[in-house]
């Protein structure tokens, strides 16, 4: 380290990129700073996050390159992460699978081709669109309406092709068609492939209009039926949006070892193409880095942006890369949250995709891992957990006026409620009503069993309550050697949550995923302690509960509630008193009484 200190007060205040390397020369990290020097401090100092202090352990030495602006240091590390791909920064997987289709509309007779590489080369370029297999067989069908070439050098071509004979090309290679013919079609080509349907039409519509004028009917006639198949084509394109934006909709999805950034692309306001972009990373790292990585090497690497890009949540800078993205495409883009219910419905549509996506890779990878829940993830994140609380375990307790007291644990799998787990109490203490000693009590029991059974523990443990409660479960904890276990508390009144790492409480964003998963195991321990205290109550009316207790039956449950009245008579009466009963015995007696002590108050 005091090497690498000498290396860093060399260090110019000025933009540039940055390389962290491992003794051999490896590349560690690659990252960009306004100010190089006051960057590369900030990695010498305590504190830092896990990863990047297990990333620090390994460094011996850095490089540096100095660029001229901030946007170049982007740039530059943006296309050094794809080239190098260093295992510490949040580096894109499977890029190579993303195609385009490519047309230099500067070359005698453009031709249109798919491509698995977008350069800046002055070429249009559309996408991207998924694998190539898929984008081939779209342009097949598409070429069947717009017949453009897609040889690579037509000025080199002996003979018409087999697509030329397919009326999947015009051929001009062979003058079929005269040079202003062709380009007729390629610029058809470009409006279908930009979503500029009335464009397309008119074009078409005035091409039919003027056959028809020179009575070449049977021209007039090909170009009418050319319109109605591109009409139909089109109108099985989704309509996502009236006025005809130009954008591109991000979604994401995570697991607890990957996240999955969904694109739609939206072009004059038909949806148009959709592509997914796979990230291995922990969720350690955030929904905001993830988006931020995307976008940093994505965009600034393509050579054709829409727009606008619209994303799930805000990240770091945002105007200050949409101003760098204008600058390297030559007009304005914007990057920005939904700013009314249509556009997030859009971005909720890309999440969906982006969960369908990520669901797929894990299925055909056969992997055990779980699309983690949007509150799962929110709530580690707001608690400051160091991992994702898939396992929450939910308390409550209910009684009325300290009578037939209950005590509930509802169980929650990845933000879903795991019914055939859950399980109720009969609440023992005498001190009643005392909420507090009840809550120690059911957490103590529940966690006893636990350890016995040699189940597994929860992730998190939220009680339904303030101060007192989170206390007295903490207190239930220690005795069990669990007092590691996380344990929030969440009181009504407000909606605050209280823990160890927050005893001032916290209060979660309305309408966030993880306020609504807190509530909902809240409720759903409610719900489930005061079913149990009503079906107890009920059955102490009947007299029923009375079966429960050891030996007996249906027959001495009747004999008993015959002698004494109801059950609160049963309740009051002696050993003597149960013993002189019909089909009732000493030890039955002595047994009966002693459940009624602990187990049937």
């Amino acid at each position: 380290m005091s090497d690498l200190a000498k290396l860093i007060d060399d260090l110019p205040n000025l933009p540039g990129v940055y390389l962290w390397k491992d003794e051999s020369g490896n590349i560690l990290y690659i990252g960009k700073a306004k100010e190089l020097r006051k960057r590369v401090l900030s990695y010498l100092r305590s504190g830092l996050m896990h990863r990047t202090a297990e990333m620090m352990f390994a460094a011996r030495d850095i490089d540096t390159i100095v660029t001229n602006t901030e946007r170049e240091a982007l740039v530059l590390e943006a296309s050094l992460i794809k080239k190098h791909k260093p295992p510490y920064n949040l580096g894109l997987k499977d890029d190579k699978k993303h195609a385009w289709v490519r047309v230099d509309l500067e070359k005698p007779v453009p031709v249109f081709e798919i491509t698995r590489d977008a350069e800046k080369d002055g070429a249009k370029y559309y996408g991207p669109f998924g694998g190539t297999k898929r984008l081939g067989r779209f342009m097949d069908t598409i070429r069947r309406f717009i017949p453009i070439a897609t040889c690579k050098e037509p000025a080199k071509v002996k003979r018409e092709c087999m697509d030329y004979h397919l009326d999947r090309c015009a051929g001009p290679c062979k003058q079929h068609a005269t040079l202003e013919e062709y380009r007729s079609l390629v610029e058809q080509m470009c409006f279908y492939l930009e979503g500029r349907t009335e464009e397309l039409t008119q074009i078409l519509q005035h091409q039919m209009d003027k056959a028809s004028e020179s009575m070449d009917f049977e021209e007039a006639a090909e170009i009418r039926d050319r319109l109605t198949d591109i009409e139909i084509i089109m109108s099985r394109q989704k309509v996502v949006e009236a006025h005809g934006a130009n954008r591109d909709v991000l979604g994401i999805s995570r697991t607890e070892q990957a996240a999955l950034v969904e694109m739609l692309i939206v072009r004059n306001g038909r949806l148009i193409g959709q592509d997914n972009f796979y990230f291995e990373v922990g969720l350690d790292v955030t929904d905001l880095e993830v988006l931020t990585a995307f976008v940093e090497q994505f965009y600034f690497t393509i050579p054709r942006l829409p727009d606008e890009i619209l994303l799930p949540s805000e990240v770091p800078d945002m105007d200050q890369l949409s101003q760098w993205l204008a600058e390297s495409n030559g007009h304005p883009v914007q990057l920005r949250v939904p700013a009314d219910k249509g556009e997030s419905g859009l971005v909720e549509m890309a999440n969906k995709n982006a969960h369908r996506a990520l669901r797929k890779i894990l299925i055909l990878g056969e992997s055990e891992e779980e699309i983690v829940h949007d509150g799962v993830r929110e709530l580690k994140d707001a608690l400051g957990l160091a991992h994702a609380p898939m396992l929450i375990e939910g308390f409550d307790v209910a009684n009325i006026q300290g009578t037939d007291p209950t005590g509930s644990c509802v169980v929650f799998r990845n933000g879903l409620a795991d019914n055939k787990r859950y399980r109720m109490f009969r609440i023992r203490v005498k001190e009643t009503p005392d909420d507090y000693a009840m809550m120690e009590e059911i957490v103590y029991r529940r966690y006893t069993g636990t350890l016995e059974r040699g189940d597994s523990l929860p992730d998190l443990i939220l009680v339904d309550g303030g101060k007192g409660q989170l206390s007295s479960a903490q207190k239930a904890l220690k005795q069990l050697g669990l007092e590691y276990l996380h344990v929030a508390a969440l009181a009504k009144r407000h909606e605050t949550l209280y823990s160890r790492d927050f005893p001032e409480g916290l209060e979660l964003e309305p309408d966030s995923a993880a306020l609504y998963l807190v509530q909902n195991v809240r409720d759903e321990a409610h719900r489930f302690a005061q079913r149990y205290h009503h079906k107890l109550r009920e059955k102490r009316f009947t007299g029923s509960i009375l079966e429960e207790a050891p030996g007996i039956g249906p027959k001495r449950r009747a004999a008993l509630l015959d002698s004494f009245g109801s059950f609160e008579g049963v309740k009051n009466a002696t050993v003597e008193e149960l013993a002189q009963v019909e089909s009732m015995t000493a030890k039955s007696a002595k047994a009966l009484r002693n459940w009624l002590d602990t187990e049937g108050a």
